[in-house]
C-alpha cells in the first residue's frame, strides 16, 4: 500500500523544499540552465538533477560541400563529409567520372576523346577534325578555297567566314563616373584578299626580278603595296656641292637631304666646326663665312703689334690704319707722353714736341751723363791697372830677399849651396846598393 503520510521533501535539483505525500516524487518547476553535451543549447529541463541528457535537436550545419546540411544530433566539432557523389559528363554526355559532392566546381569536365560534333558555322561542309568540348568551336583554320572575283585562282588564305570579332561602342563618356563602353562579340563575313598568286616583277630601279602578287604590283612608276625592297645601293645624281653617297637602297623619288657632317675649322683655326652637309650647300657663300665663324675674338696680331678685336672672320685682318687701340707717345727727351689713338701714329699724325724746359732738362742730363762718363773712364783705367800688376805678379812669383854676407865675404858659390843635397842623396844610393846586393846573396845561398 501506498503511504499517504505528509513528510517534507526536497526536489531532486535540491533547490526546493515541499510538504507532499510520501509516496509521491516532489519535482519543482526551476529549468536547468546547464549546457548540453553539443556545447550549444541549454538542458531547459525541470527539476534537473546535473546528469542532462543529450542533445536531440538535429545539426542542421552546412557540410563542406555546401550543398547539403548535417542530418545528424546537435554535436562538438567539425561534420562529417558529405557522403553522397556527384557525376560530371562531357559536353557530349558520352564520357563522365564520379566525384565527392561539392568537388565538381573545382574539378574539370572528363577529357572526352570523341569528335566534336556541332555543325560548321562556315561555309565550308564539315569543321576541322577536333575533340569534344564545351564553349564554342575555334576558328576555323581551312583554307578559304573561294573563287578569286578578278582571276581565275581559289583564295588561299584561311577561312575568313563566320569570324567573332569584338566591338566597342564608340561613345565617349561624359567623366569618369559613367560605365565604360560595352564591348560586344559579332560574327562577321571578311571577304576575301587580293590574289596573292606570285608572277614576276622587277624592282624601280631595274636592279633585280623577284616574285610578289599581282594585285599588289601598281605600274612601272609607282611601287605596289607588297612590293619587297630592292637592296642594291642607290646610285641617284647627288646635289651640287654634296660628295656623300645616298644611305639608302635602291628607292623611287629623290634622295633624302644629306644629314653627314662637314668638319671644318674656323677662320682663326682654333674651333672645330661641325655643319651638315645639306645646310652648307644650300646657303649663300656669305651664310657660308658666317657659318664657318666661331663668334669668338680673332686672335691674329696687326703689324702694329696689336690684336685685331674683331670677331672671327675670313681672310686678313683689318688694317694696322684701322686700329683704335690707345698708345702713349713721348716726345725726344722722353720727359712729355701723351695718348694717342694707334692708327693716328701710324700715320705720323701723333707727335709731342719738346718745350723749354725739356731744352735745359736737356743740356742738364748731357752734364751728368758727361761727368759721370768721365767718372766711369777713370774707374775703368783703374781696374785695368790693378789687374795689370796682378797679373805681373802672379807671372814673375815671389821676389826673395838677397842673404847677407858676414862679413863682406862673397858666395862660396855651387859647392857651398848645394852639398847638403848632393850629400844626401850620396847617402841614399849607397844605401840602396847594399840592400841590393844583401838580396842578391841571399838568394844565391
Amino acid at each position: 500500500m501506498e503511504c499517504r503520510q505528509i513528510v517534507l521533501k526536497t526536489c531532486r535539483c535540491q533547490q526546493r523544499k515541499k510538504e507532499v505525500l510520501c509516496c509521491k516524487e516532489y519535482l519543482c518547476d526551476l529549468k536547468c540552465s546547464n549546457t548540453r553535451d553539443c556545447g550549444k543549447h541549454q538542458c531547459k529541463r525541470k527539476c534537473c538533477d546535473g546528469n542532462c541528457p543529450s542533445c536531440e535537436q538535429m545539426c542542421g550545419k552546412l557540410l563542406s560541400c555546401r550543398n547539403h546540411k548535417c542530418q545528424s544530433r546537435c554535436h562538438r566539432g567539425r561534420c562529417y563529409p558529405c557522403p553522397l557523389t556527384v557525376d560530371i559528363l562531357c559536353n557530349c554526355k558520352f564520357t563522365s567520372i564520379t566525384v565527392p559532392c561539392g568537388k565538381e566546381k573545382s574539378i574539370k569536365p572528363p577529357r572526352c576523346h570523341q569528335k566534336c560534333k556541332n555543325p560548321p558555322a562556315c561555309h565550308h561542309a564539315r569543321r576541322g577534325s577536333h575533340r569534344c568540348h564545351f564553349g564554342d568551336c575555334p576558328p576555323c583554320m581551312q583554307i578559304c578555297s573561294k573563287k578569286q572575283e578578278k582571276c581565275d585562282h581559289t583564295c588561299s588564305s584561311i577561312c575568313h567566314t563566320a569570324l567573332k570579332v569584338k566591338v566597342k561602342e564608340n561613345v565617349r563618356r561624359a567623366g569618369p563616373w559613367e560605365s565604360a563602353p560595352v564591348v560586344r562579340e559579332e560574327i562577321v563575313d571578311r571577304p576575301c584578299p587580293p590574289c596573292a598568286y606570285p608572277m614576276p616583277m622587277q624592282c624601280l630601279g631595274e636592279h633585280e626580278t623577284t616574285n610578289m602578287p599581282l594585285e599588289n604590283a601598281k605600274d612601272e612608276f609607282t611601287a605596289g603595296i607588297g612590293c619587297e625592297s630592292c637592296e642594291s645601293q642607290c646610285l641617284q645624281p647627288r646635289p651640287q656641292g654634296c660628295s656623300h653617297q645616298c644611305l639608302l637602297t635602291c628607292h623611287p623619288g629623290n634622295c633624302p637631304p644629306c644629314k653627314q657632317m662637314i668638319r671644318m675649322r674656323c677662320h682663326c683655326k682654333v674651333v672645330v666646326c661641325h655643319v651638315p652637309c645639306h645646310v652648307w650647300n644650300s646657303i649663300s657663300p656669305k651664310e657660308q663665312s658666317h657659318k664657318q665663324s666661331c663668334g669668338g675674338s680673332c686672335p691674329k696680331n696687326l703689324p702694329c703689334g696689336h690684336k685685331c678685336g674683331s670677331v672671327c672672320h675670313a681672310g686678313e685682318c683689318t688694317k694696322p690704319e684701322k686700329c683704335d687701340q690707345r698708345v702713349k707717345v713721348k716726345c725726344k727727351c722722353k720727359r712729355k707722353k701723351k695718348e694717342f689713338v694707334c692708327k693716328d701714329v701710324q700715320s705720323g699724325k701723333a707727335l709731342v714736341e719738346c718745350d723749354d724746359f725739356c731744352e735745359s732738362e736737356k743740356a742738364r742730363k748731357q752734364k751728368i751723363e758727361e761727368e759721370a762718363d768721365i767718372e766711369r773712364k777713370e774707374k775703368e783705367q783703374k781696374k785695368q791697372q790693378a789687374e795689370l800688376e796682378e797679373y805681373e805678379r802672379k807671372f814673375k812669383g815671389r821676389k826673395r830677399k838677397p842673404k847677407k854676407q858676414r862679413g863682406g865675404v862673397e858666395d862660396s858659390g855651387f859647392w857651398e849651396r848645394y852639398r847638403f843635397s848632393m850629400i844626401l842623396s850620396f847617402l841614399i844610393s849607397v844605401v840602396i846598393g847594399l840592400i841590393i846586393f844583401l838580396i842578391q846573396n841571399s838568394n844565391s845561398t
